[in-house]
């Protein structure tokens, strides 16, 4: 993706049950955001513990794998990562999340509860002759060198739940809906910023 890649991971256990906890002290609900879906709510990373576990080491994964080009050239120092948005999404059958980007420099997102299943969805009567089937999908979009726009989609099932997916913050994205399942898509997402308040001496 022309150094515009994504990171896909697994989180441990224990991070998962961590999250879980978050969940359970959420705060305010958020009313700006561009998801139409049920709700969501910011969440509080106590010590930073999620962002210093996950978010950190797949940072610097990310930079290995594809290089500094989304961090803003005109800095002159060496700005720490900080975690400035972090909540909880909440979404039913039919809901969706419309295409849309972040702020910061990095974003992730991950999936701790799909309550569907995109083989199943795909054989939806409605979906027999479509060429793309789209039901129960997560998916980036970006533009090739060509002006067409390129995507990569992510076919959801149970078995994603605990994937992390770490990508740079202006990446476009778009979460499709599902329409087998009367519980909930739960997931977590963050938004990492540079903190020039911090910086490092090299």
């Amino acid at each position: 993706m022309n150094n515009m890649g994504c990171i896909e991971r697994k989180i441990s256990l224990q991070s998962i049950k961590k999250l879980n906890e978050y969940i359970k002290e959420k705060k305010e609900t958020i009313t700006t955001f561009a998801g139409n879906i049920t709700c969501s709510y910011y969440l509080e990373d106590k010590n930073n513990w999620f962002f210093k576990k996950e978010i950190i080491p797949t940072i610097e994964q990310y930079i290995k794998s594809f290089g500094k080009e989304t961090i803003p050239l005109m800095l002159t120092k060496n700005c720490k990562y900080k975690l400035h948005h972090f909540w909880v999404n909440y979404q039913k059958k039919y809901e969706f999340n419309p295409i849309h980007h972040h702020n910061g420099v990095f974003s992730f997102i991950v999936w701790l509860e799909i309550p569907s299943s995109y083989k199943k969805e795909s054989k939806l009567p409605f979906l027999k002759n479509s060429g793309e089937k789209l039901a129960n999908c997560f998916q980036f979009l970006y533009p090739s060198g060509q002006g067409s726009i390129e995507k990569i989609t992510y076919k959801l099932e149970p078995s994603h739940n605990g994937t992390m997916l770490l990508f740079p913050s202006k990446l476009d994205h778009c979460v499709y809906p599902f329409y087998l399942s009367n519980k909930k898509r739960i997931s977590i997402s963050g938004n990492v910023y540079l903190n020039p308040e911090e910086t490092y001496d090299f």
